[in-house]
């Protein structure tokens, strides 16, 4: 948990669905299609190939069959759904498709988004490592990718594209283009587009699909009227086939229908539909509020047995019916099928949906897939079950970096749903603040936790007090005594044997202590959580206490044992991989603290912008106020007096919405003190960097290389090499750190520009 946050009691890994790292089984009656093989094979070189097309138009069949065209290359095939519209579990699964690949390829991408508030980027630069080190060629398919909305998962995708290796490539099937910069990807030759008129069937396709294939009595004239009635419609043509098969006269038969592709779908599904038998009819109208489907779920929510045979037969049969693995054991419909199956059961049994999704919910439930049992219970509006089942795993979720998921399920309940659960209130608080989510929400979930106590006590239990008072004593807003006190609650439960807490309780109250100006008690505290047996397996908590530790040790006199515990907690953040998470924003600061004393100013300039950074709030809070205080006394020491006062007039006017600042107030005064004294000098580049410089400067301050730059900006590598050492002489830096840094604290680089999170 960031900012040292709760780590809750110890929750298994979630199990991941198998059928969804593997990519739809073959059939043999698929058509080949060699003309768009060729074109797949002819993208090889774009890290990013788009095949957009609305359902049903063969997306996911024309790529499994380039995929097994391609036998000697390595694949990971990632088949998405509506749950997984979370960045953390996005790249869970991608990183365990690419660990299908061989065993250990994604597992250190997993192990970074395993912790709870981590960010996405670390896990996805480690995704990028492993298989540039992988050195053989591999494609990340990604099936479905329009259910992807989440801005952190679409962020980290497009730095997954841009950054991608020359030996990997990311292949997206998606019914709409992904909210990325796909004009950026075309002007650097990056992007490969099929579209539905790329996928189409030509007359020779239909021949083969109607003809030769299923032997259906059709001459040209009759398959051009097909094609033009359904404008080579992949989905339409196939469903066709299902229908005139078994039609007494198919060529009459073509003549039947007109209209565009929803009339085509809706009357051969109809068609096809009615062919049925009444068992399977029922049985594939019932099971269609299913996305995947297993024997043993079918007979769960249909009350009955037998539904394994029944899959196999209609697979053997149909072709709306899509295997998912070699074993025959998953299989979903068509989408284009499922979809029309729905509306058909809403339109002749609407009252036995609700049904049929709460049984679907209580199977995934208990065998374990827990976002498919929230998609369930969400669908017909179950509250109760939704409610049940995040109480039950809201700790798992937190823990394995599914806050969002957690958030979005959590907003759909009412207010009497959270009274009735106030540990899932105060879990939601901190899935809130994990997300940056305003610091009202947050106290939002808060008060109706603390109201549920007053108004429901036979709901409250010593957790859901412990998890209030270290969200009140972690994130500290305005009054600095009263965090302490709950501060104090939360180490007092933790250390009555609540293992998962007292770390996180113990680092926190440490910090506020120190802020306090009560440094023997911070020591102690901190100390206390270092010094824990499970303090290891509690990585925010550490390094919090760590950061901690090291501004006591500057504070003595102790400037190498200060340096020495803010590189410790460093160390710890990278191993856990939590580079980028909050926590980790106080050993930054803590860190440029050491730095300024020892006189290393630009380092310790870098160290405070980082730790401004990562603790930054969306609404003033003291944690942030000191990262801000930190920064100006660099500033100061730099002879950057403008800069140090205007960060100081931040942190003043944040102190006046203050109740309690501890130590800030006095030191924002000795800061200000210092500023008037200062000379007003070092303001400014020697020189103003010109549009051009500018717009360098801007991506200097990415991880792109020169090249690459001059690439993006289409200007020659000599051209980016002058603008670069222009800047150098005109922000008075010897180094590209430090030109990055000088132009940040100068307010030359656009800050408001999206970072993943």
């Amino acid at each position: 948990m960031t900012r040292g946050g709760p780590t809750f009691p110890p929750a298994a890994e979630p199990p991941l669905v198998e059928t969804k790292l593997s990519r739809p089984r073959s059939r043999a009656n698929v058509v080949a299609r060699p003309r768009l093989l060729r074109a797949l094979d002819a993208l090889d070189d774009t890290e990013l190939t788009l095949v957009s097309a609305p359902v049903g138009g063969g997306k996911s069949v024309l790529v499994g069959s380039w995929c097994d065209a391609r036998p000697d290359k390595a694949v990971a095939w990632i088949s998405l759904d509506a749950a997984d519209d979370d960045a953390t579990r996005l790249w869970t699964y991608v990183a365990a498709g690419i660990d299908r690949i061989r065993p250990g390829l994604g597992r250190p991408a997993l192990r970074r988004l395993g912790r709870a508030g981590a960010s996405v980027t670390p896990a996805v630069e480690e995704f990028l490592n492993a298989i540039s080190a992988y050195g053989e060629h591999v494609t990340v398919v990604l099936d479905d990718l329009h259910v992807i909305h989440d801005e952190a998962a679409l962020r980290s995708l497009e730095y997954a594209v841009e950054h991608l290796p020359s030996n990997a490539r990311i292949v997206a099937l998606t019914r709409s283009d992904p909210p990325i910069r796909l004009g950026r990807l075309r002007a650097r030759r990056s992007l490969g587009e099929l579209r539905a008129r790329d996928l189409a069937f030509t007359l020779d396709e239909a021949r083969e699909l109607l003809v030769v294939q299923e032997g259906i009595d059709l001459d040209e004239r009759d398959l051009a009227l097909l094609l033009e009635r359904s404008e080579g419609w992949p989905a339409g043509l196939y469903l066709a086939a299902l229908w005139l098969r078994g039609h007494p006269d198919p060529r009459a038969g073509v003549r039947d229908f007109t209209g565009d592709h929803r009339h085509v779908a809706d009357y051969l599904s109809g068609e096809v539909v009615d062919a049925l038998d009444d068992e399977t009819r029922d049985f594939v109208l019932r099971t269609s509020v299913l996305g995947r489907l297993s024997g043993p779920l079918c007979d769960a929510m249909l009350q009955t047995t037998g539904s394994d045979a029944l899959l196999a037969r209609l697979a053997r049969s149909n072709l709306f019916l899509v295997a998912l693995d070699g074993r025959g054991e998953w299989y979903r419909y068509h989408h284009l099928f499922g979809e029309l199956l729905r509306v058909e059961l809403m339109r002749t049994n609407p009252d036995e949906v609700p049904g049929l999704h709460r049984r679907a919910a209580a199977w995934c439930r208990a065998e374990g897939f827990l976002e498919s049992a929230l998609e369930h219970a969400g669908a017909v509006g179950d509250d109760e079950t939704l409610a049940e089942i995040l109480s039950e795993h809201h700790a798992q979720m937190i823990r394995t970096g599914r806050e969002a998921t957690l958030l979005r399920w959590v907003e759909r309940l009412s207010t009497d749903a959270l009274l009735d659960r106030p540990q899932l209130a105060a879990a939601a608080a901190i899935a809130s603040s994990l997300q940056h989510r305003p610091t009202v929400e947050r106290e939002q979930f808060l008060e109706l936790a603390e109201r549920s106590a007053r108004e429901r006590p036979e709901r409250w239990s010593p957790y859901a007090e412990s998890v209030v008072n270290f969200v009140r004593g972690a994130w500290i807003g305005g009054d600095l005594g009263v965090a302490i006190g709950h501060g104090r609650h939360a180490a007092a439960f933790g250390r009555r044997g609540a293992d998962e807490i007292a770390v996180a309780a113990l680092a926190s109250l440490g910090l506020g202590l120190y802020l306090r100006g009560d440094l023997d008690a911070a020591r102690d505290a901190s100390e206390e959580a270092v010094s824990r047996p499970e303090s290891r397996e509690r990585p925010h908590g550490l390094l919090y206490a760590l950061s901690t530790i090291s501004l006591l040790e500057l504070h003595d006199g102790r400037s190498h044992s200060a340096e020495a515990h803010a590189r410790r907690a460093l160390e710890v953040a990278g191993e856990a991989g939590l580079a980028n998470a909050w926590s980790t924003g106080l050993a930054h600061t803590a860190l440029a603290s050491v730095l300024l004393a020892k006189g290393s100013h630009g380092p310790a300039e870098r160290e405070a912008v980082k730790g401004e950074e990562l603790r930054r709030t969306p609404d003033p809070e003291i944690e942030h106020t000191h990262a801000q205080l930190v920064l100006a006394e660099v500033q100061l020491a730099r002879g950057r007096r403008a800069q140090a006062t205007a960060d100081l007039a931040l942190v003043e006017e944040s102190l006046e919405t203050f109740v309690d600042a501890g130590t800030l107030s006095e030191r924002a005064e000795r800061l200000a003190r210092g500023l008037d004294a200062a000379p007003a000098n070092g303001d400014q580049p020697g020189e103003t960097p010109s549009p051009a410089e500018l717009t360098v400067l801007r991506l200097l301050a990415s991880d792109l290389t020169q090249r690459e730059i001059g690439r993006e900006l289409f200007l020659s590598l000599n051209t980016v090499k002058t603008h670069t050492r222009s800047l150098y002489r005109k922000l008075g830096a010897s180094s590209r750190e430090d030109a990055i840094g000088r132009a940040a604290a100068l307010g030359l680089l656009d800050q408001s520009a999206p970072r993943l999170s």
